[in-house]
């Protein structure tokens, strides 16, 4: 009976269990690598992205000392409650008056943070937005309902517990929830979403169980956001606000300043896991060329018996090969399964603690970026191990048999 060069193959790897399993082990480290830090690195830019795309304001207006609270509501949707002075757009629209900063548009936003208590469905950041002014969050809003956002309702973001339809609790007080926002990968993921008028009632019910400024002033704002007319400079907008209203509390961050500290952060990172993946492809090429070698060396009678039976030379590599291939497609098709389930469940988590935006691929270029670490990485080993194939092949009969 007759095998094929792939049964054969399969023979000898059974044979050689610690050397097929040293060299699986070797390719699933190096698809592992390849696929989790690749879609890493694309989640992080698609993050990035997506966050320069949502910051459509050239200026962020809040409260002096509180820039932070901002990094962590956009990276996290950590809650957070904090307020301007009552008169900030009185004295914004007083700073430029000369037409100095070139102000076109301001929308104010106002933050409440709920409770990890039986008075809310949990703990989650409320973002009122003013629905006749704002130029930000309106227009992404409105991709989704379609309509405007009535008082009384909510719209979650990607990662909050709830479908559309249902009822939320927030002190006490149930809201119907009018949809779910598209993925940004921001801490817009983890926000709730409604009127001001709405988180100013709101505020009210939650008089009964914490004393909160809202409920004596529904007009306090947490945050502005300013859109400059056309030919100004939001760095140079943003420090002359700065100079006029810095004995005022309010301290105004141009918004580019924000997203180009976050793509530093990117780029560092980013060249880091490029490195660990050369670093491991050089590891992969080592151990796979060391040890096929040695493989080859200890089966040249092998080769030579094969060699007398009729086997061509063009046989032989076809068959190392084989082996080769089938090492490495079963090490590259599980190591690319677990980089898959590693982003999955750490990606997230390691992006929040380094306070980087995580926003997963379309699951088509997931595929294909899996399709294409399986491809890599059995090319790694074949070109790797075809040079000692082609030298096994080549050895005189004579040589390899006169020891039996």
């Amino acid at each position: 009976m007759r095998l094929t060069t792939f049964e054969l193959a399969g023979k000898n790897i059974r044979r050689k269990p610690r050397r097929s399993f040293c060299l699986v082990l070797v390719i699933l480290l190096f698809a592992f690598s390849l696929y989790a830090g690749s879609v890493l690195s694309l989640s992080l830019s698609g993050g990035v992205a997506s966050m320069s795309d949502r910051l459509g304001a050239d200026i962020m207006v809040v409260p002096e000392g509180y820039d932070p609270h901002i990094d962590s509501i956009l990276l996290s949707g950590k809650p957070s409650t904090f307020y301007l002075p009552r008169d900030v757009m009185e004295l914004l629209r007083e700073a430029d008056r000369d037409g100095e900063i070139g102000i076109d548009r301001m929308s104010p936003q106002t933050f409440l943070a709920t409770l990890n208590a039986s008075c809310c469905s949990y703990p989650v950041q409320l973002v009122g937005i003013d629905y006749g002014t704002d130029f930000l969050i309106k227009p992404w809003l409105e991709r989704t309902l379609h309509r405007d956002l009535k008082d009384g309702e909510v719209i979650l973001g990607h990662h909050v517990a709830g479908d559309e339809g249902d009822e939320l609790t927030f002190f006490k007080k149930g809201f119907p929830v009018a949809g779910r926002l598209e993925q940004t990968g921001m801490g817009f993921d983890a926000t709730v979403f409604m009127t001001r008028e709405t988180l100013t009632a709101l505020a009210k019910e939650a008089e009964r169980i914490l004393k909160h400024p809202l409920t004596r002033d529904g007009s306090l704002i947490s945050t502005v956001m300013v859109k400059l007319a056309p030919g100004y400079d939001s760095v140079k907008a943003a420090r002359a606000l700065n100079g006029k209203l810095n004995d005022r509390g309010i301290y105004a961050l141009f918004s580019k300043k924000f997203v180009n500290t976050i793509s530093s952060g990117l780029n560092l990172v980013s060249g880091l896991i490029k490195a660990f993946i050369v670093l491991v492809w050089v590891l992969a090429v080592v151990v796979i060329a060391l040890v096929f070698a040695m493989t080859l060396g200890e089966r040249r009678r092998e080769m030579g018996v094969l060699r007398v039976l009729g086997a061509t030379r063009g046989k032989l590599i076809r068959l190392a090969l084989a082996e080769v291939f089938l090492i490495c497609l079963y090490g590259s098709v599980l190591g690319t399964f677990l980089g898959g389930a590693a982003i999955a469940v750490f990606g997230p988590m390691a992006t929040e603690t380094l306070s980087l935006p995580f926003l997963l691929p379309r699951p088509a270029v997931l595929v294909l970026m899996g399709v294409a670490s399986i491809v890599a990485s059995v090319l790694t080993g074949l070109l790797t191990a075809a040079r000692s194939a082609v030298r096994a092949s080549r050895a005189d009969i004579y040589d390899t048999m006169r020891d039996l």
